[in-house]
């Protein structure tokens, strides 16, 4: 058994799972902690509840936080809560209001709903003693079902809950409403109420403010009129006013993405989305410095010498907007670098769509687009051992109309083509034909898990300096791939 705060690490490996119960407990001034109420019934059984009890009513030091048992075959999600106040039994009421998925079940993108719920019964207790009150809490087996079966449907639902406020008798109604003392209207057939634009139901001249946590709206009763009579006839047909108000509440499940890859220095960040610069006031500060040089072509080092920024600060802002899917990882463009095609090459063969956001794409003159069939031409001649270099000598793209900067990122963005990295691997001193030379600096990042991408912007070398090093060092085989 298990409780954290945030599980994101732990839960890598589980599924989202279904919500199999929802129940809401309390801690009883003489029975102790008990459920209340729960749908369906006698899911978590007494067992269960009484092992975890310790846990879902907890000490003062861990109240008012996301709290998590997984045992005995279930996870149980809540968010205990404590109203104090002299009125209750013990002087506070204590509660928590509890999802229960399978043990194997991811159940962190439940957090925020499991606390806004807990946080929401808070405040009706407070304003109106929902929870103290035996009659307005008899909503709460449907209220349950309700939040169970549209949260798994659909990811949100809604709840609309009735409040009744304390009952006026018919005098004292009239004088509150009319604010003058010793007189009585003979009639009230109409009242007249408005909602101001701050959350606030007024009745000619009196307020009362509602929920933060909630929306409300006044419902359809209303005050209803008595004709004028004498004092003792008063007394004997003085009549309850009921004002009952309805409040509303909004839910919604946010599913939890993975964390984005690690990004490291020779990767180069490309914008897959143009809302990055309509919604630029919303970013950090850091990540508005280093967004203007995020140009598709230039690797996270390069970025952060020019925006001057630290190197990990960029690639915490690269991480944060790949986390939103609002950039892309790819490899340096260099001309010595080498791609080949894949299967992915026969989607630009078949849709029209492609191909014209292809020729957008790749094009030099915004005022011609290339023709496909050297688009094509280009991306077919990519494979083994011909360069980039190789292929402007062979073809000149320029001349095409292309630019074979562009024809590759869009490439690699779409899965029409791919980069093959060459990887330098030391042989074994144990190797028969391991030679004694002297150790290189390189040698630490020769183990066949580096690319020369990664070699060069650690050691601050070019591809052409690297490649001579290796191929001078009898030691060092390369693999391609």
């Amino acid at each position: 058994m298990y409780i954290t705060r945030r599980r994101k690490m732990t839960e890598e490996f589980g599924k989202e799972g279904p919500i199999r119960s929802i129940f809401l407990s309390e801690f009883h001034h003489i029975v102790g902690p008990k459920i209340v109420y729960q749908y369906p019934e006698n899911y978590v059984t007494k067992e269960v509840f009484d092992a975890i009890s310790v846990y879902i009513i907890p000490k003062p030091q861990i109240l008012k936080r996301i709290i998590t048992v997984n045992v005995l075959g279930v996870k149980v999600t809540g968010y205990p809560n404590e109203i104090k106040n002299l009125k209750y039994a013990r002087n506070a009421l204590i509660f928590n209001l509890c999802f229960v998925c399978d043990s194997t079940a991811r159940t962190v993108h439940y957090e925020p709903a499991v606390k806004k719920l807990s946080e929401y019964l808070e405040n009706l207790e407070l304003e109106n003693g929902f929870l103290s009150n035996e009659d307005s809490r008899e909503q709460m087996p449907g209220i349950l079902q309700h939040i169970l079966e549209r949260l798994n449907d659909t990811g949100r639902c809604t709840v609309t809950i009735t409040l009744s406020e304390q009952k006026l008798s018919g005098s004292e109604g009239a004088e509150r409403k009319t604010g003058e003392k010793g007189e009585r209207r003979s009639s009230l057939l109409s009242e007249r109420r408005h909602q101001s634009s701050e959350g606030k139901i007024t009745y000619d001249g009196h307020e009362r403010r509602l929920s933060l946590y909630s929306d409300q709206r006044q419902a359809d009763s209303v005050f209803k009129g008595f004709r004028k009579s004498s004092d003792s006839e008063s007394k004997m047909r003085r009549k309850s006013i009921d004002v009952s108000t309805s409040s509303v509440l909004h839910l919604k499940v946010v599913g939890v993405w993975p964390d984005p890859p690690r990004v490291l220095d020779h990767y180069v960040p490309v914008l897959i989305s143009e809302r990055v610069y309509g919604r630029g006031d919303h970013w950090d500060l850091t990540t508005q410095q280093v967004l203007p040089y995020i140009d598709g072509f230039s690797h996270i080092a390069k970025i952060a010498a020019a925006a001057d920024v630290e190197n990990n600060l960029v690639k915490a802002c690269v991480e944060n907007l790949l986390y939103y899917d609002q950039v892309q990882l790819l490899p340096i463009f260099q001309y010595s670098n080498i791609y080949t095609v894949t299967s992915g090459i026969q989607k630009l063969y078949e849709d029209r769509d492609l191909q014209d956001e292809c020729q957008r794409a790749v094009c030099k003159n915004f005022s011609s687009r290339p023709q496909q069939s050297h688009i094509l031409m280009l991306y077919c001649s990519m494979t083994y051992g011909v360069t980039v270099r190789d292929l402007c000598i062979r073809f000149n793209p320029q001349a095409l109309n292309i630019d074979e900067r562009k024809l590759v990122q869009f490439g690699l963005q779409r899965g029409l083509i791919r980069r093959l990295l060459c990887y330098p691997i030391l042989l074994s001193p144990d190797d028969p034909h391991y030679t004694p030379t002297k150790q290189s600096v390189i040698h630490t990042m020769c183990n066949g898990l580096h690319s020369y991408d990664e070699i060069c912007c650690k050691f601050g070398l070019t591809y052409k300096e690297l490649n001579d090093k290796v191929e001078r060092d009898p030691n060092i085989l390369v693999l391609w791939k």
